[in-house]
Parts: structure tokens; sequence; C-alpha cells
């Protein structure tokens, strides 16, 4: 999971953060998020308990559950149920962050059937995130310069990720 976060990280960055509808869009929930960072015990609490719960109970639990109950190709169903996810965030970070691990939590469900599982996954996705949001909130100017992505990290992390999704569908298929 951590790898999907990183690769995740990389593909946001690559959705421009400036120009006038993007740009604006950008200060605004980046102003959201560090008025919300005031009261971190709510904030901490809505964002790494309820919202993964809530959220996968809906997209994993019951609609990509329903999907592949009614044998829909569980390809189409993840990614439809991914789609939706995305959708529900609600700007163009955090919808194409929503396909990439929504699609991996979704795949996890299609393996294991465990939407507890699911929302671990979830609760850890959303907690390294918060975490690394305070983090670069007090360390703003340092991590600026130093925001380089090095394609062979890339790499290494998207085999990293097949290999592992390639083990678990085999583990899958030996039930």
């Amino acid at each position: 999971m951590l790898c999907l976060i990183i690769l995740n990280d990389y593909v946001t960055s690559l959705v421009p953060k400036d120009g006038p509808l993007l740009g604006n869009m950008y200060k605004e929930i980046e102003d959201f998020l560090k008025e919300e960072a005031k009261n971190p015990i709510p904030f901490f609490s809505t964002t790494v308990l309820l919202a993964p719960i809530c959220e996968e109970v809906l997209f994993r639990g019951i609609i990509l559950n329903g999907m592949l109950k009614n044998k829909i190709h569980p390809i189409k169903a993840i990614l439809f149920s991914s789609f939706l996810f995305g959708i529900t965030h609600m700007n163009p970070w955090q919808f194409l962050g929503g396909i990439l691990i929504g699609s991996f939590i979704g795949f996890i469900y299609f393996i294991t059937s465990s939407i507890i599982d699911c929302i671990l996954l979830h609760v850890f996705n959303n907690a390294f995130a918060i975490f690394t949001m305070f983090f670069f909130m007090k360390n703003e100017e340092t991590l600026s310069k130093q925001k380089n992505f090095n394609f062979w990290l890339i790499l290494i992390i998207s085999f990293t990720i097949i290999m592992g999704c390639v083990f678990l569908f085999k583990k899958r298929r030996k039930k």
C-alpha cells in the first residue's frame, strides 16, 4: 500500500496546480485543509476513521460487491466503483487518486472479499496523507525544493505493486 501511495502522489502531482480554474480550486482546497488542521482531533477522526468506514461500505461493500454478485466482469466492476469513488472527492487531484487507490482497494476486495481489509487499507492511506500533510505544512520551504521524483523509484514501486497484485491473484486462484 505504501508503494501505491507514493505512486499515487506522483501521478496526482502531474495535475497542474496553477491557472485560472485549477489554481483557484487548489488554493481553496489548501486553505480549507489548513483551516481544518487547526482542529486536529475532529479532522483526524473524520478523515482517518469515519470516511474510510463509510466510503468502503458504500463503494466496495455495496457497489462493487453488488456488481460482482450480478456477474459483471471484475475489471469493469472495480474500475466503475473506483470511478465513482474518485468523483465523490470532487477535485481533480483526489479524483485521480480515488481511481488509483480505489482500484487497488477494489482489487483487494475482489481477492479477499473482506471489507475489513479495505477499511484498514483506506485508514492507512488517509492517516499517511494526514501525517505527511502536517509534516509538509511545517517544513514547506525546505521540501518544496526537494520535490523531484526519481524515474527509477517510480519504476521500482510500480513493479512492486504489479508483482504484489500478481501474487494475490495467484493466491486467489488456488482457493
